[in-house]
């Protein structure tokens, strides 16, 4: 197998994450509510009411945990070694910079795992406020030497990727904050934070892997 396949399998196994969440969910003894809820209750290992008495009040009780806290290891490993993979490629589809960012922030997603909410709320917030704009100027970059190298489509579904995770981040420091988005529901405002990262991963890893085969045919 060759490095960009690497990258291409690695950030398309990284969506396991999404799937993760949804059997942890299922797990709850209580509802799990994909608007109200965030995705870092799903990893929380003690039950109770987190925020009590803000707008963002909500129960969590996780017996999965584990499983999603593994599941985001996983993910930030994944997302790494899938940046290192194509960095180092003979092509280097995406530059240098850009991927060698997105590797920090895959190191950052695996300090969101061992970090649980309940348990190191401090560092879990830092890891996950510092990813989002580490791997933000990553895809930014890489969109760029995507440009030039010729994939066009990478480049475009990347920035987008970026714009859409972007407004989620402000949208979910609104509602933790009090503001208006949360009457949206800071569980969707996350999820288009962060989740869209995991999904832009997958997608940027079908191209990569359709642009070695076009390559080599």
């Amino acid at each position: 197998m060759g490095k960009q396949q690497l990258a291409g399998w690695s950030w398309i196994a990284a969506t396991i994450a999404l799937l993760a969440q949804l059997l942890v969910a299922a797990a709850w003894p209580g509802r799990y509510s994909w608007a109200d809820n965030t995705i870092s209750d799903l990893g929380a290992t003690t039950c109770g009411v987190f925020d009590a008495g803000t707008r963002v009040e909500r129960t969590v009780c996780s017996p999965l945990h584990v499983v999603a806290n593994a599941a985001t290891v996983v993910n930030g490993l994944l997302l790494t070694v899938g940046a290192i993979a194509v960095t180092l490629a003979r092509s280097r589809p995406l530059g240098v910079v850009g991927p060698v960012l997105l590797a920090v922030g895959g190191l950052l997603v695996v300090g969101v795992g061992v970090t649980p909410l309940d348990k190191a709320p401090a560092a879990h917030e830092a890891f996950a406020l510092a990813q989002a704009p580490v791997q933000w100027t990553g895809m930014v970059v890489a969109a760029l030497a995507a440009r030039r190298t010729g994939m066009g489509t990478l480049a475009v579904v990347t920035l987008a990727a970026t714009a859409v995770s972007v407004v989620g981040l402000g949208l979910f420091v609104s509602a933790v904050g009090g503001g208006a988005a949360a009457a949206v529901g800071v569980g969707l405002v996350e999820r288009l934070a962060f989740d869209t990262l995991t999904i832009w991963g997958g997608v940027a890893g079908v191209l990569l892997l359709r642009r070695t085969v076009a390559v080599s045919a």
